[in-house]
């Protein structure tokens, strides 16, 4: 399953949920700035990755344990249990303990 976004294209892969921004772009994060192509979450090993053709750089990974079709779209903002990736900028405030928008 996939969704595009005009910013952004997100796959459903298994127990994971990929986000593929179409380029490395730097993205400011709760652990500060990181330049990342694809946006990763779920419980997957690097290992893992390479299954779902990703590189070992500009993989940004979020392991939480999540039910990968349990998203919204808000706006340009993925809403995920515990993580928010607003692709249009920094919100007026943070709502989850992880996040990421491009700077």
């Amino acid at each position: 399953m996939s969704t595009w976004t005009d910013r952004a294209r997100l796959f459903v892969k298994g127990k994971a949920l990929l986000l593929d921004l179409g380029r490395p772009t730097l993205l400011y994060t709760e652990s500060g700035p990181k330049r990342a192509r694809y946006l990763l979450v779920g419980r997957l090993a690097p290992p893992d990755w390479f299954r779902l053709g990703l590189p070992r750089e500009e993989v940004l990974h979020y392991p939480l344990p999540i039910d990968p079709l349990d998203f919204a779209w808000e706006g340009a903002t993925l809403i995920l249990p515990g993580l928010r990736v607003y692709l249009e900028g920094p919100p007026e405030f943070v709502e989850t303990p992880y996040w990421a928008w491009p700077l």
